[in-house]
């Protein structure tokens, strides 16, 4: 196997080389593939033409020839880009067109390597704050000599934090990119591909490891320097001496020029009680003041906050986390607690306190991805709460993205005498959890399920729907994916005689492989799964809407204006099923001041045919994929972890359906995260593929 050593061109060398079997440009960007570059360089403005005779070993000449035409449309973008620096997005349209007409469509969509991406990232973000902090340290010593003591404390509280680097100036830019620099995380620009790996989700996850495997089996990182800013916060014993560290640690990022805007801390118990019966939040938008006094609208130390109980321990299970913004947050909210962390992807590299426990998770395949957003806090006096969403555990996911949250009540612990079924919930949720938390085969886990068992989960009213890997068989395929939402909804969903005239309406971040046709799997598996009622008999199937952000949403987003993405569909599997485009519908969220805030919830429900009501909805993690919700043939099969929750009025109102534009009867309205009525792609719209993010400046 090569070195994986920096080329020539200051790429870092692929570790499989001549065996890499990729086809996404994001891999082609950040990799060097020299037998390849070998090829292609001197053929740039032609068709490319494979030598009869290779240097190399090639088992699958169509894959090869695949790779090659993909490298050429990266290496003509780089020596195009070497000769003019514009950032702008005028020739963003012609550039697409030219990858949707000529994008070979290979035999298999391939996959992306995401671990080279989040290394790159590591080191990039890591030389930024270096020098932001060597500066930080010339101006104080400048102002003062006696302050030195003072910088190297703020400089080892900026390492432990991962403060992100100043973006103010940045964002009046001539171009309208922040830091156009490499592909990176999802960061405010350079920020921003954390996003797009973030949840460069479980669709075409590769093979990635953690970053972070010595915190296997509970072993945690070495602890903060007991001298940084957050190793102070977690020493402190009371109230008022965290508090006094919080203001600290946001006076000084003041200083360093961060853009603050939060919620004071205190007073999420009065949103969290006007949020009832349906307690579902969406995260407020840093870039839309029109979001920031929202009833439902939340940022992540709301989630946290005081007002709602002291939190003694959490458990946070997502696919990926930045440990530093992480702790931040709790800092922010003045809550210090021990903490788990099970993850899919770790994006920094800090060093953390014996309070923080990482566990990442092996996936068995490598097409598999550890896709969980969820939360179990537990409080001082023994009760829990439990939080599910479609947000990763990092800074971009929460400032100026389309999310959602549903936040449990706070579920008390029963009496010392209670038996082991007591204090279900009507739909079943504390089991389910259960059986959820289960399957991680963690020690670690065992106390969280003694916490869960020992909670009264009573006063719960949606259902927990989940994926995990595997083959299910029999009963088991029941518990999971569309199997599980499907028993549910012939269970408890109440339809009337028009059923069939109710279309599903289906909105996600990403889209999976699903077949050469409408027939293969949404009308095989989702759409009889999505049309189950508690009325049995023949009926025919509804529309299916699919919501997705069109290249011209991107475009007008503020994803787009930071040089950012979190849609990893690729134009290779797009090439392969573009009978899709005849169900897209725009992004649009007008009405609650998210049109520009790109969507990475996922959500999935039915409309009445005026568009008035709905009979149940669904919150998860899940996109519209075979990994996320499963392949029915003699078992289940299922690739991913996800979580999510599923609202039926039965069991929150007692209605048989919950109006979505004026209350009826006393029953809220059930807020819904985009416009209606839809909006449908317009004869020349595209669906957003990530090959138009990776293949030029935007």
């Amino acid at each position: 196997m090569a070195s994986n050593s920096s080329s020539n061109n200051g790429k870092k060398q692929c570790p499989f080389m001549e065996k890499c079997y990729r086809r996404n440009p994001i891999h082609f960007k950040e990799m060097s593939h020299p037998h390849l570059e070998k090829i292609v360089t001197s053929q740039l403005g032609k068709k490319v033409q494979v030598p009869d005779t290779l240097d190399f070993e090639c088992s699958d000449r169509s894959l090869l020839m695949d790779q090659l035409n993909i490298l050429q449309l990266v290496l003509r973008k780089e020596r195009d880009n070497s000769t003019c620096s514009s950032t702008s997005t005028k020739g963003m349209d012609s550039e697409v067109t030219i990858m949707y007409s000529t994008m070979p469509k290979g035999d298999s969509s391939g996959d992306q390597n995401l671990k080279d991406k989040v290394e790159r990232h590591k080191q990039i973000m890591t030389e930024r704050r270096e020098s932001k902090l060597k500066s930080m340290d010339d101006q104080a010593e400048a102002l003062s000599k006696s302050s030195t003591s003072k910088v190297h404390v703020m400089r080892q509280e900026l390492d432990s934090l991962k403060i992100e680097e100043e973006r103010t100036k940045e964002d009046n830019s001539p171009q309208g990119i922040k830091r156009n620099t490499n592909l990176k995380d999802n960061e405010p620009v350079n920020k921003k591909l954390k996003s797009n790996n973030s949840d460069y989700h479980g669709d075409i996850k590769e093979s990635t490891q953690s970053t972070d495997k010595s915190s296997r089996s509970g072993q945690s990182s070495s602890s903060l320097n007991p001298k940084s800013l957050f190793g102070a916060f977690q020493s402190c014993k009371t109230a008022k001496s965290r508090q006094e560290i919080r203001e600290k640690a946001i006076s000084m990022m003041k200083q360093c020029g961060f853009e603050i805007s939060m919620v004071e801390p205190g007073k999420f118990d009065l949103k969290y009680a006007c949020s009832a019966p349906y307690h579902l939040f969406f995260t407020r938008i840093q870039k839309s003041k029109a979001t920031y006094h929202q009833q439902f609208s939340i940022t992540f130390p709301e989630i946290l906050d005081r007002s709602l109980g002291e939190i003694e321990c959490s458990l946070q299970i997502s696919y990926m986390v930045d440990v530093g913004w992480l702790c931040l947050q709790y800092l922010l909210a003045g809550q210090c607690p021990d903490m788990f962390v099970i993850y899919g992807e770790r994006v920094d590299t800090e060093s953390v306190g014996l309070n923080i426990t990482l566990i990442p998770v092996e996936m068995v395949s490598k097409f598999g991805c550890h896709h969980t957003k969820l939360m179990i806090l537990k409080y001082k006096d023994d009760g829990i709460r439990i939080v599910v969403s479609t947000a990763n555990l990092y800074v971009d996911d929460w400032d100026n993205r389309t999310q959602g949250v549903w936040i449990s009540p706070h579920l008390p612990p029963l009496p010392e005498s209670a038996n082991t079924g007591d204090g279900e919930s009507p739909t079943g949720f504390k089991k389910d959890l259960e059986r959820y938390l289960n399957k991680y085969r963690e020690p670690i886990i065992t106390e969280w399920l003694v916490a869960v068992r020992r909670a009264d989960f009573s006063s719960i009213n949606v259902f927990f729907i989940a994926s995990v890997p595997g083959s299910h068989k029999g009963i088991e395929q029941n518990f999971w994916g569309h199997k599980k939402l499907a028993t549910v909804l012939s269970t408890h969903a109440t339809l009337p005689a028009d059923a069939p005239q109710w279309p599903i309406v289906a909105q996600s971040s990403s889209i999976g492989s699903l077949g050469p046709n409408f027939d293969s799997w949404l009308l095989k598996d989702i759409v009889p799964a999505m049309s189950r009622e508690t009325t049995a008999g023949l009926k025919s199937h509804p529309k299916f809407h699919f919501i997705y952000p069109s290249i011209n949403n991107y475009k007008e987003s503020f994803d787009c204006q930071v040089g950012s993405c979190c849609f990893p569909y690729s134009l290779q599997t797009h090439s392969k099923q573009e009978w899709i485009e005849s169900y897209l519908y725009q992004w649009k969220s007008t009405h609650i001041g998210r049109d520009k805030a790109m969507p990475h919830i996922k959500s999935y429900t039915r409309f009445s045919p005026d568009f008035k009501k709905i009979p149940w909805f669904v919150l998860t993690s899940a996109n519209l994929s075979k990994a996320a919700w499963g392949v029915s043939k003699n078992s289940l099969n299922i690739m991913n972890y996800e979580a999510g929750v599923l609202f039926i009025p039965k069991l929150i109102t007692g209605s048989t359906t919950f109006p979505i534009q004026e209350e009826e009867a006393g029953v809220p309205v059930f807020p819904i995260p985009y416009d209606i009525p839809l909006t449908k792609y317009e004869r020349r719209d595209k669906p957003f593929v990530v090959d138009v993010f990776c293949g030029g400046d935007l």
